[in-house]
């Protein structure tokens, strides 16, 4: 399945012990946002699993929720690329800048 055009990529992520994480991010698109009474960047998608998966391209941003993020217009993120890794969870938006 082709990345869609005009979404972000997630250019890369350090969290190993997700599913689609094997060389990249695999997912065919993840969303990110802030769990329930959380203020963190967390990529929702992510899943803890042994087991490999997702699709042959790398994931772009589908949705992201922090509406207090310098890159999101409309629920949608405007940055180039994201990457992913641990922050406040285990799996979080590194790009996340807060708006001005």
């Amino acid at each position: 399945m082709p990345t869609m055009i005009g979404l972000p990529i997630v250019s890369s992520c350090s969290v190993e012990t997700c599913g689609y994480n094997h060389d990249g991010c695999h997912a065919s698109a993840i969303s990110v946002g802030a769990p329930r009474g959380n203020e963190n960047s967390a990529c929702n998608t992510f899943a803890v699993t042994d087991t490999k998966g997702g699709s042959a391209d790398v994931a772009a941003v589908g949705a992201c929720s922090r509406t207090d993020c310098a890159h999101n217009a409309d629920l949608s993120c405007t940055a180039e690329a994201i990457e992913v890794g641990a922050s406040f969870d285990e799996a979080d938006c590194l790009t996340f800048s807060a708006r001005a």
